[in-house]
């Protein structure tokens, strides 16, 4: 079998062939998050979309199309699918022409020559990123999924007499720090990666990833339904929310409902809304859309793009979409959106001088000990000119 990840069905023309209505993925509708990345890179759960089709597909005969030549029986899959074994085992069963649907949303497909393509609807739950809510809403369940895969036999681990422990659903990795915390993995699992530190008065309650060489704070309260990337720091309060890999939000405030890129820094007191005053649902811009979408959620929080950050006591309102390569240093309610490349103060939206920015990128790869690589300029430089 050979398999193809796409981020848009319309390259193989189904609108015209299908024969009956139905949707399918657009890379824009989760931006700010894959202006620089694939979707197969952003992580939900413990593993990216890409690991978990490396893990889950190991026991199968599967060759992955670095181009998008067409073949017979070549199998599209959409690159916002979260893979399951029950979709892999739909997706063999796919002939030439198939279309797998799941509720009328367009989840693989296998080629034809002929042009004529067939619905088949799938009768399995399907996870799929359909838009940037989806990364938080999802990740709960996708720790638990990973977490099944990845632990074979999950049990109380030997830690310092200084924590507590409350159930044994844990999986700790060597060589972490940890004193004086409480882990709760009776409403979820707790997946922490090696070189993590904890610090004293943490309390941490599952699902809940912590990723290689992140650092949990003194006295931070994490709620469950998080995951934290790579070298990563946190702090306060924090539930419901992802936080990409080397970004800090390392002080005191709020996060909830909120997914914040790569390379990000939220300054200390930032804090974000995730609820209406009037308990209505909540909107959020879509790129995709070029226009407002409502969620459908109650609760929806903040959306910050990779390289952006935020001064001192900033303030996020509910469904606050901001993009990347910002810097906003307000103390009043930020605009709910934001574009990439943005300098917010005094009340003042500018465009962030280029230079500056990439000066501040350089030290800051210099400090977590990276290399900022070409190819990183390259995109980011592309992106300055189309957005400025």
């Amino acid at each position: 079998m050979k398999i193809f990840f796409t981020d848009c069905f319309d390259t193989i023309q189904l609108l015209d062939t299908l024969g009956s209505p139905f949707t399918s993925f657009n890379k824009k509708s989760l931006y700010p998050f894959t202006f620089l990345k694939s979707c197969l890179d952003l992580r939900v759960g413990v593993l990216t979309l890409r690991e978990k089709w490396q893990k889950i597909m190991s026991g199968y005969n599967v060759q992955y199309l670095l181009t998008n030549e067409n073949e017979e029986g070549v199998v599209w899959v959409s690159a916002n699918v979260v893979p399951s074994t029950g979709l892999i085992a739909a997706i063999q069963q796919l002939n030439g022409g198939d279309v797998l649907l799941h509720e009328g949303y367009v989840l693989a497909c296998s080629y034809t020559r002929s042009g004529h393509y067939y619905a088949r609807e799938i009768e399995e739950k399907v996870h799929v990123l359909k838009g940037v809510e989806d990364l938080f809403l999802l990740t709960g369940a996708e720790i638990e999924n990973d977490f099944k895969l990845l632990v074979q036999d999950a049990q109380v681990p030997i830690v310092s007499a200084t924590n507590q422990l409350l159930g044994n659903r844990f999986y700790i990795a060597d060589k972490i720090s940890m004193e004086c915390a409480t882990l709760n993995s009776m409403q979820g699992p707790i997946y922490i990666d090696e070189d993590v530190t904890i610090m004293e008065g943490a309390h941490l309650r599952g699902p809940l990833y912590l990723g290689k060489g992140a650092v949990v704070k003194m006295g931070t309260t994490i709620y469950g339904n998080v995951s934290v990337g790579e070298q990563s720091v946190v702090g306060g309060e924090i539930g419901s929310s992802v936080i990409g890999d080397f970004s800090a939000k390392g002080h005191h405030g709020y996060l909830g409902c909120s997914v914040i890129g790569d390379w990000c820094n939220l300054g200390a007191g930032t804090s974000n809304s995730n609820l209406k005053n009037n308990l209505k649902t909540v909107s959020i811009y879509d790129y995709a859309l070029n226009r407002n979408r409502d969620t459908g959620l109650l609760k929806c929080g903040s959306f910050i793009g990779d390289y952006t950050r935020l001064g001192i006591n900033s303030t996020l309102n509910t469904g606050t979409v901001i993009g990347i390569a910002s810097m906003l240093a307000d103390t009043s309610f930020y605009a709910k959106f934001v574009p990439s490349f943005a300098w917010v103060f005094d009340g003042n939206t500018q465009t962030y001088a280029f230079d500056k920015f990439m000066a501040y990128v350089e030290a800051l790869y210099v400090s977590k000990g990276k290399v900022l690589t070409e190819q990183m300029k390259d995109k980011l430089n592309q992106l300055n000119k189309k957005y400025n």
